[in-house]
């Protein structure tokens, strides 16, 4: 009973800390609020640095499955379930609707949590006003932001996940394997910081952003899935 709840619980540890990631450009896009800006902002990194909490629960777990359960169909079926439950988690992000609502119910509750006696009394939050949706690939740009971001993302999630996998096929070089995923992990993160939330942050002051953020949704399905298809295929 224990093994099987950890079954679930550690895949769907790691997608919410995919979903946190992601939904952090939502609330950054969303909320519109000169005057408390950086309060603001202070709330959103701290929900964003949250998805590392995730990360330090599923780690574990997996790891705990690799070396002592042994089962490497079990792991194989975890990590699948990873990448299963990403895609499903992300989305609803292309509803606007949605991810202002929840923008509006999460910082709410963040300031209630966290916020100082004067920030608490009388807090508004100010929503950016519904757009259009604008999903079309217009430029060259365009197509260099969703196949870089569907890069990154993918290195960055293999390197999460795939590791105990392919730890069954090398298991007296697993410090090995370890060094690499961190090396592809840390690529990965690179990436999106230095080139990807650059854009996104720029769409942002200009007013823009919508197209920005269903581009990233869209890149980072795409990458969930491929690696499913990897997945299916080394069975």
């Amino acid at each position: 009973m224990y093994t099987n709840y950890l079954f679930i619980f550690a895949p769907l540890m790691y997608a919410f800390s995919i979903y946190v990631d992601m939904f952090t450009y939502h609330l950054k896009f969303n909320l519109n609020d000169e005057k408390n800006y950086r309060y603001l902002f202070s709330l959103i990194n701290v929900f964003q640095y949250s998805s590392r909490a995730f990360v330090l629960i599923f780690a574990p777990i997996m790891a705990y499955y690799t070396e002592t359960i042994r089962d490497k169909n079990l792991i194989w079926q975890m990590t699948l379930l990873c990448h299963i439950l990403v895609i499903f988690l992300i989305i609803p992000l292309y509803n606007t609707n949605y991810s202002k609502k929840l923008s509006f119910f999460l910082i709410r509750k963040l300031n209630l949590i966290l916020g100082k006696l004067e920030y608490k009394k009388n807090f508004s939050v100010d929503i950016n006003p519904m757009q259009r949706k604008k999903t079309r690939i217009e430029t060259k740009g365009d197509v260099a932001f969703i196949l870089f971001s569907f890069i990154a993302f993918l290195i960055f999630s293999f390197s999460m996940t795939f590791l105990y996998y392919i730890a069954f096929y090398y298991p007296n070089k697993v410090l090995i394997l370890s060094s690499y995923s961190q090396l592809l992990n840390a690529f990965g993160a690179m990436s999106i910081l230095l080139f990807i939330d650059p854009r996104i942050m720029a769409a942002m002051d200009r007013g823009d952003g919508v197209k920005e953020l269903n581009f990233l949704t869209t890149s980072r399905i795409m990458a969930h899935f491929v690696l499913i298809i990897i997945l299916l295929f080394i069975i």
